[in-house]
């Protein structure tokens, strides 16, 4: 069965393998088989096409509450109910099925502390040990310090009491870093830019879409720092990750840093757009320090590159003015 660039290989089991028809070292990546969790989310579809566009076999766990975008043919499943016995064929497991915002955490504080910590770590005890784990942490776990420094991954972390979101994944990350030997967890910032499952609500793609829509940005805590990660940069980690022996541990990912307001007005400049400010709100403040990624995917990108990430986001849903 052919999808659009997919090709679809029918399994007795509950978890259908795909993969791509070309790409880069396809012979080589079709050795690697890969179990994509949350494979039909906004992070999880852009990177479901560009694990089989590049020859992987993967195959897709997800429970589908956001919906099917690239309507594969795949059931509901979710990932708790897999057994140690289907785990064993895969090389590799992507972990991207997490709550993954505070509002969604605070609406599911239970679900939340389930799905980002006891659950997770009841897979990770499944798998065999050749099996790999890359998973999504989250970036938020890092203070800005009082000098407004870039945090690397052997800063302290906070331990979180605020919210069900951050807590369940620090006491995920604690227990991987003590009680696990082969996981891979990315402290992301801000993921950014289009895929299959969009996620309009995210900094970057707001900004771009009031813009074009309204005219205008609109900018709240315009003081606070973000480090934004684009889904092609994420990708970049990523494949390292599956096709290389980094070190176990955890990698800090992004693209590029600037504060609220910065971000605003380059994108507002991008398309000729107002700045609203609206005030401050509580809310994260971070800056990735990169290096320790940088020296495995090359150099984060600065601010220059912001213009023609606006304009690749508005064109891929064919939004962009004449």
């Amino acid at each position: 069965m052919t999808l659009t660039g997919f090709v679809c290989q029918e399994t007795d089991g509950r978890l259908p393998v795909f993969f791509g028809q070309g790409g880069q070292d396809v012979a080589s990546a079709r050795r690697q088989k890969i179990l994509l969790i949350g494979g039909c989310g906004y992070v999880g579809s852009y990177l479901f096409q560009r694990l089989c566009a590049h020859g992987y076999m993967v195959s897709i766990c997800d429970k589908l509450a956001r919906g099917n975008p690239l309507s594969l043919p795949i059931t509901a499943i979710d990932y708790n109910d897999l057994t140690p016995e289907a785990l064993v064929p895969f090389d590799v497991v992507l972990w991207f099925a997490g709550h993954s915002s505070v509002g969604q955490s605070i609406t599911d504080p239970q679900g939340a502390i389930a799905n980002n910590c006891l659950n997770l770590f009841s897979l990770a005890k499944k798998l065999p040990s050749k099996t790999k784990l890359i998973y999504a942490s989250t970036a938020s776990l890092y203070p800005l310090d009082e000098a407004g420094a870039p945090i690397t991954e052997a800063s302290l972390i906070r331990i979180p009491a605020q919210n069900a979101y951050d807590i369940s994944k620090f006491a995920f990350d604690y227990l991987a870093e003590h009680f696990l030997d082969r996981f891979h967890g990315l402290r992301m910032g801000t993921v950014s830019g289009h895929g299959p499952n969009l996620r309009p609500e995210l900094i970057f793609n707001a900004m771009n879409l009031s813009a074009v829509k309204t005219g205008a940005v609109r900018v709240k805590n315009a003081n606070a720092y973000r480090t934004i990660l684009f889904l092609s940069d994420l990708w970049l980690l990523v494949e390292h990750l599956i096709r290389h022996d980094a070190p176990s541990g955890f990698y800090n990912a992004g693209s590029i840093t600037a504060s609220i307001g910065e971000f605003g007005q380059q994108i507002a400049n991008a398309w000729g757009a107002a700045v609203i400010d609206e005030g401050e709100s509580p809310t994260y403040s971070f800056k990735l320090d990169c290096s320790k990624t940088e020296a495995l995917c090359g150099p984060m990108r600065g601010t220059e590159a912001l213009l023609a990430e606006c304009r690749a986001f508005i064109r891929a849903l064919g939004l962009e003015r004449p």
